[in-house]
């Protein structure tokens, strides 16, 4: 784990987003299901924020679950219009910003698979590189287990963007693995009694998710959140105009 990675690593950069005079604290409390009125102050204290995330979190993975079920979510999270993905990649932005990294490989998975599906690979090959990132090799099945979806998901990526010999690569190590190619098609994967630990993925080797040869790192997921903002910022300007 890079230093950059380290619990408490991003508290400056929090910081200074909270600092910001055009942080809609309104719009963002709103989103994690905490009161309008006292966003600022309960956005300012890092557990509050964290619980909040953890909640929203687990309220969109249970929406997401009735969505990919076909039935309806039951969930006020999925009237978002933005959701499921973009919901998806805020969530993973808040957990990013409030060093709540364990929060982040479910969603971040989600997020690349419904990138895949849309046929935006590029978007979910760097969400896939950030749901590895997030996780530490060995120290939890289920951790595992996401993290062998996320690569079971790189295969088909590699696929079609045209890196057929990578995904061969990757295929041939799921398989010495015992993992099931498919792995990713789960909503909740988790793996065959025979399998083995996740062991850190072929990003380690050198593979690169993107064309560029550049992964989604944690300092990327902190530029897209100041992206969401600014969009929210706009988004609440033209409500004002409006009214």
């Amino acid at each position: 784990m890079s230093e950059e990675q380290t619990p408490g690593a991003l508290a400056p950069t929090r910081d200074a987003a909270l600092s910001r005079p055009d942080f809609p604290f309104a719009r963002v409390a709103r989103r994690l299901g905490l009161d309008p009125a006292g966003a600022e102050l309960a956005l300012q204290d890092d557990e509050t924020a964290r619980s909040a995330i953890a909640r929203s979190v687990q309220e969109f993975l249970t929406a997401d679950d009735e969505r990919r079920a076909g039935r309806v979510p039951s969930s006020a999270l999925a009237l978002d219009p933005d959701f499921p993905t973009g919901v998806g990649m805020a969530l993973v932005g808040a957990a990013v910003l409030w060093d709540a990294r364990d929060l982040v490989p479910r969603v971040a998975l989600r997020v690349a698979k419904d990138h895949h599906e849309d046929g935006a690979d590029e978007l979910a090959a760097s969400y896939i590189a950030l749901v590895q990132e997030s996780i530490d090799p060995g120290e939890d099945s289920t951790d595992d287990a996401i993290a062998w979806a996320a690569q079971s998901l790189l295969v088909a990526v590699l696929q079609r963007i045209g890196h057929p010999a990578q995904a061969d690569e990757i295929t041939r190590d799921l398989a010495a693995h015992a993992i099931p190619i498919d792995l990713w098609r789960d909503d909740d994967p988790s793996l065959p009694d025979d399998s083995m630990s996740w062991h850190g993925g072929a990003f380690v080797g050198g593979i690169p998710p993107r064309r560029d040869e550049r992964s989604l790192s944690f300092e990327d997921v902190h530029d897209y959140m100041n992206i969401l903002l600014a969009d929210t910022r706009r988004e609440q300007e033209a409500e004002d105009d409006a009214v």
